[in-house]
């Protein structure tokens, strides 16, 4: 309920026990009860938020659930509980939650189209690489713009295997939108060592992983280039990293991918000891 609402409701109130103490009263057990009402979708957002901190991932997605049921949950709340879906490996149940948001007639310009981008990150979980791609560029050429979005859209053209020279003129530019998000620079990152410039590739894995220190995909690739500098010293170090941290499913490197990763670098180091 919000402050103009609360202020309406104690006039009412005020009003009401003037004219008669036992209208107050009862004007005022409805007007709590309105209000709780009113409240229990947030009540049950806010205890799904605190439960995905603490990372009890089922108990998350029941309490943000049972706020979508009641019928009142909004834009902003589904679009969490989406999110929720997302990154505790549930796609299609996050794709149920979007596409009612995304055909609501007259909804503002921003929320429909974070409901897109997360659409997007949907579709690339189910394989629909294509879709994903297709939508968020569709989203940027009409102007939409944020860290995400070119994050996201770096990715999925690094991982379809788009002209090398045009992703990473895409990522450069996220880059200069903005060179502290983890994705966009670990999207640059791959583009500059599948160019095969690995210093380059270099310089940005470092500031990744400073200001990511618990960034999977981060670490991962920062192991491939420091192999390719023949630096494996720094892979080792960066493998053992890699071993404390944290996955979710937004991760985008599989755990048999790490494991060969890891056991690469340790093959090595055994052998050049031996």
């Amino acid at each position: 309920m919000n402050l103009i609402a609360v202020l309406i409701a104690l006039a009412i109130i005020i009003v009401a026990f003037k004219f008669n103490v036992f209208l107050g009263i009862a004007v005022a057990i409805v007007a709590i009860g309105v209000g709780i009402y009113n409240f229990l979708p947030t009540y049950y957002a806010i205890n799904g938020n605190k439960a995905f901190e603490i990372g009890d991932e089922d108990r998350a997605r029941e309490w943000y659930k049972k706020a979508c049921e009641t019928g009142r949950a909004n834009v902003k709340l589904k679009s969490s509980y989406a999110y929720v879906l997302l990154r505790t490996g549930y796609a299609d149940e996050a794709e149920k939650v979007l596409d009612p948001i995304i055909r609501v007639k007259g909804l503002a310009p921003e929320k429909k189209n974070l409901a897109k981008q997360q659409r997007c990150m949907v579709y690339y979980k189910q394989g629909r690489l294509d879709e994903a791609i297709e939508d968020a560029q569709s989203m940027m050429n009409e102007g939409y713009r944020n860290s995400s979005i070119y994050g996201m859209l770096g990715y999925f053209k690094l991982l379809r295997n788009d002209d090398l020279d045009e992703t990473t003129k895409l990522c450069e530019e996220a880059y200069d939108y903005n060179s502290d998000d983890r994705d966009i620079k670990d999207n640059l990152s791959i583009c500059y060592f599948r160019k095969g410039e690995y210093e380059k590739a270099e310089k940005i894995s470092d500031e990744l992983v400073g200001s990511a220190p618990n960034f999977v995909e981060g670490f991962y690739h920062g192991i491939q280039i420091a192999m390719k500098l023949n630096k494996y010293d720094k892979a080792a170090e960066y493998a053992e990293k890699l071993k404390e941290c944290k996955r979710s499913g937004m991760t985008t490197v599989t755990e048999e991918e790490v494991n060969k990763l890891i056991q690469e670098v340790k093959n090595h180091n055994e052998n050049t000891i031996g």
